[in-house]
């Protein structure tokens, strides 16, 4: 009876334990996934007397927002100037982009009982958190006015911390207006709008690869370095002819002006050299079909190459094309684990929570996420992106800056004198002339169209501040993307503070 009784205490106890462990998991870590959950009823409902907090640029400006209305209501409004629908999303028919990710934060009320007794008594608005992003509004302006009306897309990060300092897809939309379009927005398959071409826009990722195919190399020995191939235009791989860009000729090349000069035949012999299993383990430390844990919605990198695979699928692989497919994203990323010491940091989006009264909470702190290469590795294929931009495809790419000393404050009307004594603050740039920039050119091939254009970059190379990933579709050479991607990075150097 005894040992009965003690049976059916440990069964209960064990099934006790499990619901706590449960409880446990589901509060500390599932919870903010039902409370994005498309079927929570509160995503659509909201709280019918809280004012939803506001999405805010690093700098203040306020993004999305409600307006109260005559009869106590919100409207949500959004400033489109700088193409933010992609990342803030809508709160009609469902909600998307960080609006859904955070909208437990932006409607959860801080110091709710002294805000609702001030609501009783002083008619004062009941008000949700902000959320501010890493997005400076004014670089943002700038890679929308960069990008225009091209399809596509621009990412930028700073390296050292995997910052989201800009982010631009185009087509498309207008949050103010997603209800009423709702419907033609969702048939327009020829431009898919509310695509986020930035993270869910997977592209084969042409030449910029190389720097993946040359790191792999690198990573086994570095006298590949001075690995010599002679391009006569193509190259044949088992069964298959792989051609250079307009079929020239580069000669005689080692890694550094083949990367320059963007010689298939070269990287692809490389790879057969390496072997599939190197490129494999390359690719995988460098993020391919890796969770990013990405706030936004979004799409892996894919690589497809097997231990097995034909050196005819090799050979595409290593020059970016075959199956493998990315994002702007994460070629930023990339491009960034070489300015970064071969560290690939956590992108992120939103820098920290704002109470009502100001307050910070939750603030993101930067975490590596992988470490795609060595250093040595990283220096070396950064040099060669110099190259690339000295010698190479991308030679237009170079641009100078130049920052002037500003007076914060320029509604006043200020004397030479009151600046030279130190009266009246000013700001001034950190950089200033000539800025050296390194770069890849990538050309996506496209079954159904013109080819796709790439660009990859980060400057200055000797003190990486912004890495920068543009993709035009059917734009056709890589070199057509420079211009969007200088503009971007021209403007973020030339307003960093000493």
């Amino acid at each position: 009876m005894k040992s009965a009784i003690k049976k059916v205490f440990w069964f209960y106890t064990i099934l006790f334990l499990i619901l706590i462990g449960y409880l446990v998991k589901l509060c500390l870590f599932d919870s903010n996934g039902f409370v994005a959950n498309s079927f929570n009823p509160r995503l659509t409902q909201g709280l019918p007397d809280v004012k939803r907090g506001a999405i805010l640029d690093i700098n203040g400006k306020a993004i999305a927002q409600d307006e109260a209305n005559p009869d106590g209501s919100y409207t949500r409004k959004y400033d489109e100037t700088g193409n933010y629908a992609h990342v803030v999303g809508y709160t009609v028919k469902g909600k998307a982009g960080i609006e859904s990710k955070y909208n437990f934060r932006l409607q959860t009320v801080s110091n709710e009982l002294l805000q609702r007794i001030g609501h009783v008594f002083l008619g004062k608005e009941i008000q949700g958190n902000n959320v501010v992003l890493t997005i400076d509004d004014r670089l943002q302006q700038v890679a929308a006015e960069a990008l225009g009306h091209e399809k596509g897309s621009i990412v930028a990060i700073e390296p050292s911390t995997g910052k989201i300092l800009a982010m631009v897809s185009y087509p498309t939309f207008d949050s103010n207006t997603v209800s009423e379009n709702w419907a033609e927005l969702n048939s327009d398959d020829e431009n898919s709008p509310l695509l986020n071409r930035a993270t869910q826009g997977l592209y084969p990722p042409g030449s910029t690869f190389k720097i993946i195919t040359a790191a792999s190399a690198l990573e086994v020995s570095t006298k590949y370095m001075d690995f010599n191939f002679k391009c006569t235009g193509d190259a044949k791989f088992g069964d298959s002819i792989l051609h250079c860009y307009d079929g020239k000729a580069h000669g005689k090349v080692d890694m550094t002006s083949a990367f320059a000069k963007s010689c298939n035949g070269y990287f692809a012999t490389v790879a057969e050299e390496i072997g599939n299993d190197q490129l494999i383990k390359t690719a995988t430390d460098f993020g391919f079909n890796t969770d990013l844990n990405f706030p936004l919605e979004y799409k892996k990198a894919s690589f497809a190459l097997k231990s097995n695979s034909d050196v005819k699928e090799l050979a595409a692989t290593a020059i970016g094309q075959g199956k493998t497919l990315t994002s702007p994203l994460f070629m930023a990323m990339v491009t960034s684990a070489i300015a970064n010491n071969g560290s690939i940091m956590q992108p992120y989006i939103v820098d920290h929570i704002e109470t009502p009264s100001g307050g910070v909470r939750n603030r993101t702190l930067p975490t590596k996420l992988l470490q795609a290469c060595d250093s040595s590795t990283a220096h070396k294929i950064a040099d060669m992106m110099c190259e690339v931009v000295r010698s190479g495809t991308a030679t237009n790419a170079s641009f100078s800056v130049s920052c002037k000393a500003q007076v914060v404050d320029k509604d006043k009307v200020v004397s030479d004198s009151a600046i030279t004594s130190g009266a009246i603050d000013i700001k001034q740039g950190k950089y200033s002339g000539k800025i050296t920039v390194a770069a890849k050119t990538g050309t996506a091939e496209n079954a159904s169209g013109d080819d796709h254009a790439w660009f990859v970059a980060f400057a200055p190379a000797e003190d990486p501040q912004i890495a920068v990933a543009v993709i035009l579709e059917n734009a056709g050479h890589g070199s057509h993307a420079i211009p969007d991607a200088k503009k971007v990075m021209k403007t973020y150097i030339e307003n960093l503070e000493k």
